[in-house]
Parts: C-alpha cells; structure tokens; sequence
C-alpha cells in the first residue's frame, strides 16, 4: 500500500481477519471490507486469499461477498488441500461466484468423509440444498456418520426435506 494514511474501515476490517480478540476473528468484518475502496479494497482482498493457505474458513466467503473474482484461482488450487470445513466454505464462495455450477457434490463429499469437524458445517450449507446427491448424504450421514449430533441433525434434515415436519429441531 502507499504511504497514505489507512481508513478506519481497513483498520477494523485488519483487525477481523488477524486481531488477537476473540470477539474479533468469529467472523470477517464484510460490511468494513464492502465500504473500502481502490487500493485498500485490492489490498482486503489479497489479505483474505492469503488466508486460504492457513483453512481460514472466514476468508472464502468474505470473498464472495465481496465479488472478488481474482480469488477463484486461489481457492481453486486450495480446495483439493483443504480440511473439510474449509472445502465446504470454498465450495460455497466459487458457487456463490459462479465459477462452479453448485457446491452439492462437494458439500456432499465432505458430509460422507465422517470428519468430525466438518460434519456440523456440511449440515448447515446442506440444509439450503435439496438435489439428489445432498440427500443421499444426509441419509448415509443419518446412519454411519461417526458424530451423533451430525446423525441426528441429517435425520431432521431429511424429515424437512420429506415435508414431514416444519421444524429443523425434530430430532428432540
């Protein structure tokens, strides 16, 4: 960046991605990053891709909140590497930027991975989908997934996708 000075906006939005607090690095400040400009917009920008290395699972969709079209190559060449909560993110971000027709097939693969970290992640992005393939993984998910809270939560998934309840909690 040149010598200017750096608006309040980049401040805070730095501060969301690498801060210290844990108030701070929960989420992404989207709303700082969407208000910078010019440079301090490229420069937000190349901070967040630089992120994918590390599986920093806010970066992917800050960035396609942000419309950053520079970083479908980045988190393509990432997502073959990433953990599976990040492959979830990623796989919502290119979908999200159309660089990929729908994250289905890659929300359903990490959903039948079994990893325990990804699994509550994989519901969530599941629970907007209804193809074919997200629901043959949340029935596998339903019987074989090695977390019991995945389990049961694939199951509810599945009652609401079946019209059969209206509430996501029906496993209680």
């Amino acid at each position: 960046m040149t010598t200017e000075p750096v608006s309040p906006d980049y401040q805070r939005f730095v501060a969301s991605v690498t801060g210290p607090d844990p108030d701070w690095r929960a989420a992404v400040d989207v709303e700082a990053l969407l208000r910078l400009k010019d440079e301090e917009r490229h420069e937000a920008e190349l901070l967040l891709i630089d992120r994918l290395p590390l599986d920093d699972w806010r970066a992917p969709p800050a960035l396609a909140e942000a419309g950053a079209r520079g970083a479908v190559m980045p988190m393509k060449r990432r997502l073959p590497l990433a953990n599976g909560r990040m492959r979830v993110a990623i796989a919502l971000a290119l979908a999200a930027l159309e660089a990929i027709p729908s994250a289905d097939d890659l929300v359903a693969e990490v959903l039948r991975s079994g990893e325990p970290d990804s699994g509550l992640p994989a519901l969530v992005a599941a629970e907007n989908m209804k193809s074919t393939v997200i629901r043959d993984a949340l029935a596998w998910a339903c019987v074989h997934h090695p977390e019991g809270d995945v389990r049961c939560n694939a199951g509810a998934t599945l009652l609401v996708f079946a019209n059969l309840t209206t509430d996501p909690l029906a496993w209680e």
